[in-house]
């Protein structure tokens, strides 16, 4: 309205200054802010450190898990190691893009219990009229990827004592959005409560008043997306079956994220189910052959009962005592071993993702997804999530390209804490609940960003985008197109 009046009009001069002096503050402020941020954020996390190590005289301070991780992760040196051998939560172990696992978070908690059952109980009582559809829940069954109905008290009873098809083959369900994460505060309060006391680092976990929590930071107008905290209960065994295996499929998140297992149950294959569970699987076996093509050639397929062998195995340094434990359990018996834990992990380096993406693009049609269809397309190798690496593919993927994944063991009472942007999988080796939080912390504000315009390339529809963008938007964090 001011430009359309004349040039040497008082009012039209005076408004323009204005204008132009705030663009300029703008400018000056958007060049400055990240120089300002890094000198704030380095003050904050040397504050954080203090309190740590303030804290390591406690009895029941949450740690790094052993001595052999800390390693596997490199965050040992000389200025970095404590007393007991392990390691603290430094600035550049997070900052460098490392994920970090902390042991034991739930020593700290009340005695509240995480069995399935009893969340179902304290379910029914929050339960009223209007969330009576809760009863019954969505799951999805990991040998189709397709979802149905089930009610939620038949769910979790198959959580402890299991669940088979009339193949006898074993039935792994894992649920879908219970409870919904909206809800999760109102539906099982204690839990919620329990769940967020327990967390370590609170500077950047904290969901309400984290001081290195971006996404607490927001003004009040801007529209705060679901960063949790949300359940993941599913079935789970030791043995990697191939087909129907309980996982959670290659994908990376577009915030920075902490997973803790809060319960693990196992589940006893009886011997009549081990033989056709074998029987079943030649017959897979012999069904990938026929199917599994690339140009015209048979591909070649790897299972677990090929004959592969501990020295085929071979591996980097720091990912050896790791690797041993998940050779052992991958030889186990159909029964499991007592000291297997929840879930297995793997996560790739920032720096190995180009490679990670040409190996399954090169791949991908060995690999089934939908109805346990092989693949026919890729649109994005990592966002599609229809991928899961099994023990034989991260094997070609260590001779053709030359990496491998941080690989270990999540156990009872572990906080995994997943940097923004770092492709990761999970397999789970029994049932297990797991309760995840996503937050933003200041070091990988620039992963989200890149995160942003990755996503833009995607279709419209692509269900990667639309997450991603609902993290990336609700944070105001860039407008959208």
């Amino acid at each position: 309205e001011f430009r359309k009046l004349p040039i040497n009009h008082r009012s039209a001069k005076g408004k323009l200054e204005v204008c132009y002096t705030a663009t300029l503050d703008s400018i000056l402020l958007f060049i400055c802010l990240p120089m300002l941020v890094k000198k704030i954020t380095i003050y904050a996390m040397l504050d954080v450190v203090k309190k740590l190590e303030e804290a390591r005289s406690e009895e029941k301070k949450p740690i790094i898990q052993s001595k052999e991780l800390a390693e596997t992760f490199k965050l040992q040196d000389a200025e970095e190691t404590l007393d007991n051998g392990c390691s603290c939560l430094k600035p550049c172990h997070w900052s460098k893009g490392k994920p970090v696992i902390v042991s034991n978070v739930l020593e700290c908690s009340s005695d509240l219990s995480w069995e399935p059952l009893v969340m179902w109980r304290a379910f029914r009582q929050i339960t009223n009229s209007k969330h009576d559809v809760h009863l019954d829940v969505k799951a999805v069954n990991c040998l189709d990827w397709c979802q149905g109905d089930i009610n939620i008290h038949q769910f979790f009873t198959g959580y402890i004592n299991g669940r088979k098809d009339w193949l006898d083959w074993p039935q792994v369900l894992k649920l879908k959005d219970w409870p919904p994460s909206d809800l999760f505060q109102e539906l099982l309060p204690r839990h919620h409560a329990e769940f967020i006391s327990s967390l370590p680092y609170k500077e950047y976990t904290d969901p309400f008043k984290g001081s290195l929590n971006l996404a607490v930071k927001l003004p009040d107008y801007c529209v705060m997306p679901d960063m949790g905290p949300r359940t993941y209960i599913a079935y789970g065994f030791a043995q990697e079956f191939g087909r129907g295996d309980s996982v959670t499929k290659l994908h990376c998140d577009a915030s920075d994220a902490v997973n803790v297992l809060t319960h693990i149950a196992k589940v006893e294959l009886k011997p009549e189910q081990i033989a056709a569970i074998k029987k079943l699987t030649r017959r897979h076996l012999e069904q990938d052959k026929r199917e599994l093509h690339v140009d015209g050639k048979v591909v070649e397929i790897f299972h677990q009962h090929s004959g592969t062998n501990d020295d085929d195995l071979s591996c980097r340094p720091e990912l050896k005592e790791v690797e041993k434990v998940t050779v052992k359990q991958e030889n186990s018996s159909f029964a499991g071993e007592d000291s297997l834990d929840g879930a297995l992990w793997d996560i790739f380096r920032r720096e190995d993702v180009p490679k990670l993406q040409e190996y399954i693009k090169k791949h991908f049609r060995e690999f089934r997804h939908i109805h346990c269809s092989p693949l026919k397309q890729i649109i994005h190798p990592i966002h599609d999530q229809t991928i899961y690496l099994t023990m034989e593919h991260k094997k070609k993927l260590k001779e053709e390209y030359g990496i491998e994944p941080w690989t270990f063991i999540q156990k009872l009472g572990d906080a995994v804490f997943i940097p923004a942007g770092l492709p990761h999988q999970v397999r789970n080796l029994k049932s297990c609940i797991k309760v995840a939080l996503d937050f933003v912390s200041p070091e990988h504000i620039g992963e989200c960003f890149r995160l942003t315009e990755e996503c833009r390339k995607l279709p419209i529809n692509h269900k990667s985008a639309e997450d991603k963008f609902e993290i990336l938007q609700g944070k105001k964090l860039i407008p959208m197109r």
